[in-house]
């Protein structure tokens, strides 16, 4: 087989058409995302002021429910001496700034901070005179002050209230087509076939325009005039698929003690005695969907330039539009100079809008129909045709020593990939990748605390459904397996939890997974002092109560502490209280910040008692809100979020949380029933 494909065929079923267009530029080695680090010339290319004497920032990270419009929007007022409401702030496509890394773990602030500060700092005194030093930078000095301040009305959330056209499903352009694909329900690569669809009866739907087989889509494609004619395309199809011959259980595939059995692992560090253990504590955590509000949705059109060249516009909402413009390029032979994204608000992403997924479907059946084409995701496309955080089974073995203290602990992982997404990487390049681990699976997996010998081992299994970044990637399941083991020792060495944890926290060394341990030991004091000036919950009649803590550090900066309190009785696990401190540095919005610590404990919830996505035949078992377990606004306990000032850089809140309230809930659990639960979620009967 060559390298490259020459040449895709697309057949029109329904209009006895064949359109054919080359397509030499597609390799088998599917585009890598690129992550450039931000510099000044890019920040200069930001920010603007315009003929009216107001100033537009292009905003070069993406908005998703975390304000970063509203945190640049702050930086770049404080810079340059104006009221925020002198400064418009816009969502770039493609064609308005240069190249940025896409949206992505939780580095926004931390990384533009400075180049922007200095890029308004610059503007400032070119509005004064002309070969001036830049003054020093205003921006960072204030924030402290600045991240209390009250809040400033932003046009962003105006737009939400009152409906206007934000999202990507709310584009419109004369004359375009709708389009859905009948994917299956089990990934091609298991071998699914389809069996047959009814494609008179699909014809026959008023506002049927065509029937598409295309390469590099997998199920046929019904393009309508409207979206009521796809919906009813979609019932009348009546596809049937056949089963593949193996259908596996994702979760058996990552079974820890399997893998054990083996003693081989993708990555192994570090080493331990032998000898009898003070803890052996398995822990299976399931797979997760992301389960965001706004199903995906893309609008593609081609055009032809004057001298005849081919251009692609495409209207998406992703978390990294440079790296949708490549994936075009490359499917479509065209230079990236000839493509434009045009970015828009998302509504929700989690790690789940990284790659291109119905985009590059839009695009697909936009060039035959020479037309523009939305491809509107249904929820069950979501569950069936997205990617989602790995199952992932875990066993800590923890030895305690005459003194109290850790001597040798060994957390072995097995789990499937994260950064290396079998979305978009084929078996024989993932294989490749195994050589040099996946760090976004085994992401917290590094314990914070000082042991005498530590060893961490780590299986990579490529399972039937698609698995990828979700909040936090590693870090929310790996922490929680350190935390329960931290409890875990500490009540068979008969210790206070949290003494245990400093006590383990005082000559930690630092390091790139975890840059400065004093900072953790103070916000687990500093949880544990709020959570005792209440008193605990009176247990009623049938019901027992208990509290636990849990700390942890996300990408060895920003450091997080988390009390939880429960109330079990034979129907219901009720969490009554969280409290939480929280230390991401210097705060440019605190109000943010605490929506991003309380929406990262809503997932620590989430995690620890609802969500499954369960797959027993190698397919979603669950394809919709209705049958996909979430919490409800009345599962909420009352909150207690401490967010520690401080002059430090920046170092992220959007994932950070949710290292320490998912520990900290679990190990509530256990204090209340007295059982240690080996899978997730945990259930009533789990407790009985």
């Amino acid at each position: 087989m060559s390298a490259t494909l020459s040449r895709r065929t697309l057949l029109a079923t329904a209009g006895g058409i064949t359109v054919s267009f080359g397509l030499g530029g597609c390799s088998l080695i599917p585009p890598i995302p690129k992550r450039p680090a931000p510099t000044l010339d890019d920040a200069v290319g930001w920010i603007h002021r315009s003929a009216d004497g107001r100033f537009v920032l292009w905003c070069p990270r993406v908005e998703m429910g975390q304000n970063v419009l509203g945190g640049l929007r702050r930086i770049a007022a404080l810079e340059l001496g104006v009221g925020e409401e002198s400064i418009d702030v816009r969502i770039p496509g493609t064609g308005d700034i240069g190249r940025v890394k896409g949206t992505v773990g939780s580095d926004s602030v931390r990384e533009l901070l400075v180049p922007l500060a200095t890029a308004c700092a610059r503007l400032r005194d070119e509005m004064k005179a002309q070969g001036v030093e830049p003054p020093p930078l205003r921006a960072i000095g204030a924030l402290r002050q600045a991240a209390t301040s009250p809040p400033v009305a932003q046009p962003q959330h105006h737009a939400l209230v009152t409906g206007a056209p934000v999202f990507a499903a709310d584009v419109r352009l004369p004359g375009m087509l709708h389009a859905s694909v009948l994917r299956p329900p089990w990934r091609p690569e298991l071998g699914v076939e389809l069996e047959g669809w009814d494609r008179e009866a699909v014809q026959a739907v008023p506002g049927f325009v065509a029937q598409l087989t295309l390469p590099g889509i997998d199920g046929p494609v019904l393009v309508g005039r409207d979206p009521q004619s796809i919906f009813a395309m979609r019932t009348a199809a009546a596809v049937r698929w056949k089963k593949p011959a193996h259908m596996p259980d994702a979760e058996r595939m990552v079974d820890i003690d399997a893998v054990l059995a083996t003693g081989r692992f993708t990555k192994d560090s570090g080493s331990v005695e032998d000898g009898a253990w003070t803890v052996d504590l398995r822990l299976d955590v399931p797979m997760a969907a992301h389960a965001a509000i706004e199903p995906r949705c893309a609008v593609a059109r081609f055009d032809t330039t004057a001298d005849g060249k081919l251009t692609l516009d495409l209207w998406c909402a992703t978390q990294d539009p440079f790296f949708i413009r490549d994936v075009m390029a490359r499917d479509h032979g065209l230079p990236v100079e000839r493509i434009t994204v045009h970015n828009q608000r998302l509504g929700g992403g989690f790690g789940g809008r990284t790659l291109a997924l119905v985009e590059r479907e839009a695009a697909y059946v936009a060039r035959p129909m020479k037309a523009p084409v939305k491809l509107q995701w249904t929820r069950e496309d979501e569950f069936t045709g997205a990617f989602h955080r790995p199952p992932s089974s875990h066993r800590v073995k923890v030895r305690v020593g005459a003194d109290g203290l850790i001597t040798d602990w060994w957390h072995a992982l097995s789990s499937s990939h994260v950064i290396f997404t079998s979305a978009g990487m084929p078996p024989w390049m993932q294989t490749f990748t195994d050589f040099v681990g996946d760090a976004g699976t085994s992401r917290g997996q590094h314990a914070p605390y000082a042991f005498t010998r530590q060893r961490r081992s780590m299986q990579l299994t490529r399972v039937p459904l698609a698995t990828g970044p979700w909040r936090g990637l590693g870090a929310g399941p790996n922490v929680l397996a350190i935390e329960a083991a931290m409890d875990a020792a500490a009540r068979a060495s008969r210790q206070d939890p949290v003494a245990f944890r400093l006590r383990h926290l005082a000559n930690a060394p630092a390091g790139e997974h975890l840059a400065d341990p004093a900072r953790l030991g103070a916000v687990l004091q500093r949880v544990a002092e709020r959570a005792k000036r209440e008193a605990p919950r009176a247990a009623a009649a049938g019901e027992r109560v208990g509290r636990g803590v849990a700390c942890g550090v996300y990408k060895g900066l920003s450091v997080v502490a988390a009390v939880a309190e429960v109330a079990v009785t034979a129907e219901r696990i009720r969490v009554t209280r969280l409290w939480c401190s929280h230390d991401c540095g210097a705060m440019v919005d605190a109000r943010s910040v605490r929506a991003q610590v309380e929406g990262n404990l809503v997932w620590s919830l989430s995690l620890v008692l609802f969500e499954r996505l369960s797959a027993p035949d190698a397919r979603a078992a669950q394809t919709g809100l209705a049958d996909y377990p979430l919490p409800r606004i009345t599962d909420m306990p009352t909150l207690d979020i401490d967010l520690v000032p401080s002059d430090k850089p920046p170092s992220g809140a959007g994932e950070a949380a949710i290292v320490a309230g998912a520990g900290a809930l679990y190990n509530a659990l256990v204090a209340a029933s007295g059982k240690q639960p080996t899978r997730l979620p945990v259930t009533p009967a789990d407790l009985a």
